[in-house]
């Protein structure tokens, strides 16, 4: 009975935090933050502390001010808490040196918080940055290292095959018309 009562508060601890961020409160969402906090998320080779991972955060908001969490499920077992959903945002300033595009983005996040005394401690992230970019119409080019995969060499001339495979790892199935 214990760990259910637990688990249920930090259920509601984690739900606060996002909210938090969703409704702009960040000095709120950033209280239920450890001062020892370890975050680890997709795409940093190493560990974020709470005042590193704050600056992500503050990045995204303000890339997106309209951003918003919408989670379609919520695990709580003990002290870990794992939600799984949906960024929603329209991106209106500038984002990881991307001039605002004006484009609304939607994309699936998963995150896993550990909770000890009231506080975030531990934080696991990731997110579908392929369908971010994608939606901010960047064009992904294959780095040097795929195009030797393919069988290109300097100076070589595209064949058509090496081409469409090139093509098809840079281009979305469906493209934006828009772009």
């Amino acid at each position: 009975m214990f760990h259910d009562l637990l688990a249920i508060q930090n259920r509601a601890l984690v739900l606060q935090f996002y909210k938090s961020f969703d409704q702009r409160r960040l000095a709120e969402g950033l209280s239920l933050l450890s001062p020892h906090l370890v975050a680890h998320m997709a795409g940093h080779d190493t560990p974020l502390n709470q005042s590193e991972f704050a600056a992500v955060g503050t990045e995204v908001y303000n890339a997106f001010p309209d951003g918003l969490h919408t989670f379609t499920q919520v695990i709580a077992h003990r002290d870990t808490v794992t939600t799984c959903g949906f960024f929603t945002g329209t991106h209106l300033n500038p984002f990881q040196n991307l001039p605002a595009t004006g484009k609304s983005v939607r994309f699936a996040i998963m995150h896993i918080d550990r909770i000890d005394r009231s506080r975030i401690v531990e934080h696991w992230g990731i997110e579908d940055s392929l369908s971010l970019a994608q939606q901010l119409g960047v064009k992904l080019v294959p780095g040097p290292s795929t195009l030797l995969k393919l069988g290109l060499k300097a100076g070589q001339k595209l064949s058509v095959s090496t081409f469409e495979k090139m093509r098809a790892i840079a281009q979305p199935d469906h493209p934006d018309p828009n772009c």
